[in-house]
């Protein structure tokens, strides 16, 4: 079911079909994710380096990537991100790879199942800018029932290098075959000035 969402003034967002910055978008997906598994362990924030108006983001590049909301909590973070880049959030996504005893001989249709059952369950995520909505998912079982302005994701096989300080369970740390599902939002390069980009999830 389609349902209008009044969207934020001078805010658009690339689909699936599109080509943000040249490059398809399921492997800005798969950066999304190399980046995230690079990110090392913490004991106290799981995610080192996630500090109260921090910036814990990957901004190399055309696109500025956000932390992970699977961490949980309340994260307040202050970036400076160019106006020319895009920004990729991850609202709910799980990926699956040859890091993790069990699975290191796992095809890719296996491990694309893995990632699938990690995102199982009734999903919701909404995401701001400026206080307006942008953006909206609504699952349950993998079955999409509401998608605004948001996509659904399941890459192909591709590698994705684990290290041993991962904040990502790791058994067998180096590069792997992974594979990757979730549901994402692609804000487009937003005005210069100072803008706020909110997301939550409820799974």
């Amino acid at each position: 079911t389609a349902v209008a969402l009044p969207i934020a003034n001078a805010v658009d967002v690339f689909q699936k079909d599109e080509l943000p910055f040249g490059k398809p978008y399921e492997e800005w997906v798969q950066d999304w994710w190399r980046w995230t598994a690079a990110i090392p362990g913490d004991p106290v924030t799981t995610f080192a380096g996630v500090k109260e108006d921090g910036c814990l983001i990957n901004k190399e590049g055309p696109v500025a990537m956000l932390m992970d909301p699977a961490i949980g909590g309340k994260h307040h973070q202050k970036c400076d991100i160019s106006s020319n880049q895009g920004i990729l959030i991850s609202g709910w996504s799980a990926v699956c790879d040859g890091s993790v005893k069990g699975y290191e001989n796992k095809s890719f249709k296996e491990l694309s199942e893995c990632a699938k059952a990690y995102d199982l369950g009734k999903v919701a995520v909404n995401a701001w800018v400026d206080d307006k909505p942008i953006a909206q998912v609504k699952a349950e079982d993998l079955k999409t029932t509401s998608l605004i302005n948001a996509t659904e994701v399941s890459t192909k096989g591709f590698n994705v290098t684990t290290p041993e300080n991962s904040n990502l369970a790791v058994d067998y740390p180096g590069t792997h075959l992974g594979a990757a599902h979730g549901w994402y939002i692609f804000l487009k390069p937003l005005p210069v000035g100072e803008h706020t980009v909110r997301y939550v999830n409820d799974v």
